[in-house]
């Protein structure tokens, strides 16, 4: 009996081992191996990216804050300075550029817009925005024959108010979170930005911009704004997930016009709002490898 007492434990000892170790180094080993061959997955290349992020030159007022100083990126002065940004990005050698103008509703347009300027049939000589100041001449000047519009929509899907008559504070004293909602004062951060775009040349002011330090204090805002509603309608809440489901959407057009057959290099010329956020999910994807623009803008 004493035998069989032995036997079974001696069995049991040994399936226990087996059990544990064996199985692990297995699962080990296929994970190993799925992870060599992981880029055999999606193409052979990763696809190096980097994000200019900018203040838009046409500012449409569609931001929280709204612009005080002026900026002319049609002067004289400001358009040598942006030869000389151009310049810099160059040296960045991007095979795509990607613009924040949305892919469904404005690829074609551009496209077309983009092949009647390197057919000198559309001017940009008297249009601000960042899109045709820097996207189509940088483009051009690298001998590209498209552009890439990358940006998508985030329709509101939270709870629907009277928004015309909704106010924020009123709401937040009333829910007692009016202490901690206003507890950061991000419009000093953003009036200063915006302040030294006027003193500041424009390469250097997008080197400030893009900044890591000044990315994050950028992305915090919407982490204190979070409160907004929390126990109750979560308005806050989903006004980020709102932020973040947009620039999901972004990311995933990148990754679809990405080819990862070939060893691309990645411009977005986008405000620098969406930097923090796009870095981390290229930062943080299998297949792209981030670049700080700022090594350009030195």
């Amino acid at each position: 009996m004493k035998q069989n007492v032995k036997i079974i434990s001696f069995i049991a000892s040994t399936l226990f081992l087996f059990s544990c170790h064996p199985i692990t180094l297995v699962k080990n080993d296929v994970l190993h191996s799925q992870k060599e061959n992981s880029n055999e997955l999606n193409g052979n290349h990763k696809s190096k990216v980097a994000i200019l992020g900018l203040f838009h030159f046409d500012n449409l007022g569609l931001d929280t804050y709204k612009p005080e100083f002026d900026f002319d990126i049609l002067s004289e002065k400001r358009q040598a300075e942006n030869n000389e940004l151009l310049s810099a990005l160059a040296l960045f050698k991007p095979t795509k550029i990607l613009i924040e103008r949305n892919r469904i509703l404005s690829d074609s347009i551009i496209n077309a817009e983009f092949l009647a300027f390197l057919a000198n049939d559309f001017d940009v000589s008297d249009k601000r925005s960042e899109i045709y100041q820097i996207g189509f001449k940088l483009a051009k000047l690298l001998g590209h024959t498209k552009i890439y519009c990358s940006d998508a929509t985030a329709d509101w899907f939270g709870v629907e108010l009277d928004w015309d008559n909704y106010d924020d504070i009123t709401y937040v004293k009333s829910k007692g979170q009016y202490e901690q909602y206003t507890k950061h004062d991000y419009s000093k951060f953003y009036r200063k930005d915006d302040s030294l775009k006027t003193v500041q040349s424009l390469k250097d002011h997008l080197y400030c911009l893009n900044e890591p330090k000044n990315r994050l204090k950028d992305h915090q805002a919407y982490l204190t704004s979070i409160i907004e509603g929390a126990g109750d309608n979560y308005l806050g809440a989903d006004n980020v997930a709102r932020w973040y489901r947009r620039n999901l959407r972004i990311f995933s057009n990148v990754y679809d016009l990405a080819n990862f057959e070939k060893e691309e290099r990645l411009l977005l010329i986008y405000g620098s709002g969406h930097v923090y956020q796009l870095k981390q999910f290229f930062t943080d994807s299998p297949d792209f490898d981030y670049i700080e623009i700022n090594e350009y803008l030195k």
